[in-house]
């Protein structure tokens, strides 16, 4: 092939690919909405809800928070450093669970 064929495949399939990328967004949409989101235990998870709109409201993530919240009060406990950082996150988790 020479220069000039190369240059011509190239063109060719960049053309395709910005054809074939709305039109594979297009026919993905077409389907409509797939199965409905499995319902959430809302006293815990085991796992994060792919399905959730927002990773705020999520149990798991929210249980994750408490974890980490808990475990910085305890080393601020053990070794008086981190203090300030341990009640700013405790004043934030309270926060992200209050309802809107």
């Amino acid at each position: 092939m020479t220069t000039r064929e190369f240059a011509k495949f190239g063109l060719a399939l960049a053309v395709g690919a910005a054809l074939a990328l709305p039109a594979g967004f297009v026919l993905g949409r077409l389907g409509g909405p797939g199965q409905p989101a499995p319902p959430v235990r809302r006293e815990g998870a085991l796992v994060r809800d792919v399905f959730s709109p927002s990773i705020r409201t999520d149990p798991y993530f929210l249980n994750r928070q408490r974890e980490g919240v808990e475990a910085l009060k305890r080393y601020c406990a053990r070794t008086g450093e981190s203090c300030a950082e341990a009640r700013a996150a405790r004043v934030r988790l309270e926060q992200l669970e209050m309802p809107d």
